[in-house]
């Protein structure tokens, strides 16, 4: 067998593995149950990978994000592994090849969504599998005390009741000591290897402050900050908008990426910034997972996330390279009020969701007592403008009734439209000979597509229009039409969210709403918002305060705001300001330099300027 680091080297040009990494491979292939706690930027997928290779069998990886899945499977094919992935989207016949191939080992690593566990077609096709080991991505989805609670992960155990002898592993980068102690009960890891690295961060300074200007601010820093690789949180797609128009038109290099754009436009985004065409970045909450870029110095929270975990897993990617970088959060009033009024928006009234639950079997046209497994598609604007319904509470309501086990919604992914022919080359040539019309496309698929005739391959309909010289509906047309001869399985591109009906629907849709499901969630969020709240209005050291909310001790770091406010409070204010600004600066540059907030800055400036001591322009403050 290879030795771990040899597998890095071959498979991903590494020479050593990060501290914590290879003490973790070590017990995955020494089959044990492992709890693995890495802060963001960890590099937790090659901790199972390399064993995943090492092992003899399957590697099954469950995780919540088709995205990730995606990349996940692409980056391991690319460096010569054996990958598939199972999401919603995918044809019933491209789900049974995919796991025909896993039961007879074409695969090295299966990566499923936790809804997917619970069908019938899987299970079946799992007792027959050899399993080599099984990971939980994002395992604190598994908690009710999670920040990202999904009810599908909680069944996850069942597969250790078909396979006791399979070692488990969950890895999860935020998680506080009373999450911790539940995965591990819901999961039943047994004699369980805890690994867990440091919550500390020494290199990233967290820099929080009350802005009644939080644009000003956000465009002084990116300015000053112009040459660096940064990114610009936002918590909606407006905001996202409005930001990336008011840097574009001050000549920052920047773009935007949120759930709204199309596969296409975000691949590009993201692949600008990665290779430093575009400085900045500004995104939903939709960007950032499993992208590890090194050399990001700044993130900056124009919004701050409604936990705790989230604001710790967005801020912790900057600094990848351990050199100095900086968390820069700015908040208002308005923000305060925006996540007390979360928990209401969240959590709609009961009866609101009940008739949710009744519009939705209507709107797809469900009979009572039907549609169990049953797999829709769903623009939720859409959906909400014909029924005259807040997009946000059908959001909002569709995720209730998935934590209480009434469907599963996906993420809006793009997936490209893919075909697999399904007959015989003999059997093929017969019907091009009965029907010449098909004789171009035939061809291009047998000729430019190697291997359709056993696995799906993805199909370019601008690329065929282009070669053929036909029009892309005339392409489409065809394809279908083939689909309907039973010449292939023809799966269209779709970029909407899908909905599984994972229950018949309820007599006179009379269901009932779980108490774990609203009323003790819903206290949880609660107390989710209280805990964000209290971090932005915090008076001590930010770093001991995140420390200590993840259940580690730590020293004041000297760094956060809180800290260099302390080191100067003793100093003259107005002193202290005139020397700072013995080159042109910035009310920004000077509330991440003094730890002093926007008002007193403010006000310790005004009076500087009445005492014609500095001058403003449109970008610079400035000694007379």
């Amino acid at each position: 067998m290879d030795s771990s680091r040899k597998i890095l080297k071959k498979f991903w040009g590494h020479e050593a593995f990060r501290p914590g990494q290879e003490i973790i491979i070590d017990d995955l292939c020494a089959d044990k149950d492992v709890f693995a706690l890495l802060p963001t930027g960890g590099g937790k997928s090659i901790c199972y990978q390399v064993p995943g290779i090492l092992k003899d069998g399957l590697t099954i990886v469950i995780s919540p994000l088709i995205s990730l899945m995606q990349d996940q499977v692409e980056q391991l094919t690319k460096n010569g592994a054996k990958a598939a992935a199972l999401y919603s989207g995918m044809s019933y016949r491209e789900i049974d090849i995919t796991l025909d191939n896993a039961r007879f080992g074409s695969y090295d690593f299966l990566y499923l969504s936790p809804e997917r566990l619970e069908t019938q077609i899987f299970i079946e096709r799992f007792k027959a599998m050899k399993v080599s080991q099984i990971i939980i991505d994002e395992a604190h989805c598994i908690s009710q005390w999670g920040h990202d609670f999904r009810p599908s992960y909680v069944r996850i155990s069942k597969l250790r009741e078909i396979k006791p002898a399979v070692p488990f592993a969950a890895f999860t980068a935020t998680a506080n000591k009373k999450t911790q102690a539940d995965i591990i009960d819901k999961l039943g890891l047994k004699n369980v290897k805890l690994h867990q690295a440091s919550f500390h961060r020494p290199n990233i300074a967290y820099r929080i402050f009350h802005s009644n200007y939080k644009k000003a601010r956000v465009l002084e820093l990116c300015k000053s900050l112009k040459n660096s690789s940064g990114i610009i949180y936002c918590q909606t797609r407006r905001s996202v908008r409005e930001i990336n128009a008011m840097l574009s038109s001050e000549g920052i290099s920047c773009s935007m990426y949120h759930g709204g754009m199309n596969n296409e436009d975000r691949t590009s985004t993201m692949n600008s910034w990665m290779q430093n065409q575009k400085k900045v970045i500004i995104a939903t909450n939709a960007f950032g997972m499993g992208i590890d870029k090194a050399d990001v110095r700044y993130v900056i929270h124009y919004e701050i996330s409604d936990s705790i975990e989230g604001y710790f897993q967005e801020v912790g990617r900057c600094g990848r390279d351990q050199e100095k970088a900086i968390g820069f959060a700015l908040y208002n009033e308005n923000d305060l009020n925006k996540l007390k009024e979360s928990i209401s928006v969240r959590f709609p009234k009961k009866r609101k969701i009940s008739k949710l639950y009744s519009t939705l079997f209507q709107h797809f046209k469900v009979a009572y007592g039907d549609g169990k497994d049953q797999v829709v598609e769903i623009n939720i604007q859409d959906f909400a403008n014909n029924h005259r319904l807040p997009p946000i509470l059908v959001y909002n309501g569709l995720k209730i009734l998935e934590l209480n086990g009434d469907l599963s919604l996906s993420e809006s992914v793009f997936h490209p439209s893919k075909i697999k022919l399904i007959v015989g080359i003999t059997e093929l040539y017969n019907f091009e000979i009965q029907y010449p019309a098909f004789n171009k496309l035939t061809t291009y698929l047998t000729r430019k597509l190697p291997g359709v005739f056993d696995v799906y391959k993805h199909v370019d309909i601008n690329k065929i229009s282009k070669t053929l010289k036909m029009s892309k509906t005339h392409v489409e047309k065809q394809l279908d039409q083939l689909n309907n001869f039973g010449l292939c399985d023809f799966i269209k591109a779709s970029k909407e969210p899908t909905i599984t009906f994972l229950r018949a629907r309820a007599q006179n849709d009379t269901f009932l709403l779980h108490p774990s499901v609203y009323g003790i969630r819903k206290k949880n969020y609660e107390a989710q918002i209280d805990s964000v709240i209290q971090f932005l209005g915090e008076e001590n050291c930010r770093s001991q305060k995140l420390l200590s909310y993840f259940g580690e001790k730590g020293e004041e770091c000297g760094n956060c705001d809180k800290c260099v406010k302390q080191l100067n409070e003793d100093k003259e204010p107005s002193e202290l300001i005139l020397k700072l600004l013995n080159k042109p600066s910035t009310i920004a540059t000077l509330m991440n330099q003094t730890g002093f907030n926007e008002e007193f800055i403010m006000k310790n400036l005004d009076y500087l300027q009445e005492e014609e001591e500095i001058q403003f322009n449109n970008e610079w403050i400035k000694i007379r």
